[in-house]
């Protein structure tokens, strides 16, 4: 089955459904390393979310796929089994939105002093993880499934003119 967007109304339903997967689980992890587990960090991570899940849209939509579809068409091929086609395309887009999103947020909710940038490298690494795992085993299955009970090959149709 099917379960990738196959033109650029899907992409944009797709891209939605994955973003708010995984910035809502991203955004509750920091916080919760940050503040620890409680329901003081779930309320933040509640409040936060509409601006992290904005920004990791517009981060995804406008820059991060385009560079990575294009590094996906650099290391996959057609005939390549699909384990591959998945490790390979989650490695393309989590590596950039975890460098981007990992800065971005910091730069908006953590102050900058003189470490900084030691706390940005542990970050960057320790959200890569997290991140990869999270996209390869949970949120890639599931947000494919879930966009594709919804919306079947061939309902969002592109009209030509």
């Amino acid at each position: 089955m099917i379960v990738m967007p196959v033109n650029k109304k899907e992409s944009l339903i797709y891209t939605i459904l994955m973003v708010f997967m995984m910035a809502s689980v991203m955004t509750m992890f920091n916080i919760s390393m940050h503040d620890g587990f409680n329901i003081e960090s779930l309320k933040k991570a509640w409040l936060v979310f509409p601006l992290t899940a904005t920004i990791a849209f517009l981060v995804e939509w406008f820059f991060v796929s385009k560079t990575a579809f294009a590094l996906i068409s650099k290391f996959v091929k057609k005939e390549d089994p699909l384990p591959r086609k998945i490790l390979v395309s989650a490695l393309c887009f989590v590596t950039q939105m975890v460098l981007l999103m990992s800065i971005l947020t910091s730069l908006v909710f953590n102050d900058f002093n003189e470490n900084w940038l030691s706390q940005m490298f542990v970050t960057i690494a320790r959200n890569f993880v997290v991140a990869y795992l999270l996209q390869v085993l949970i949120a890639g299955p599931l947000v494919g499934t879930i966009f594709r009970k919804l919306f079947p090959l061939g309902t969002i149709v592109v009209l030509k003119k």
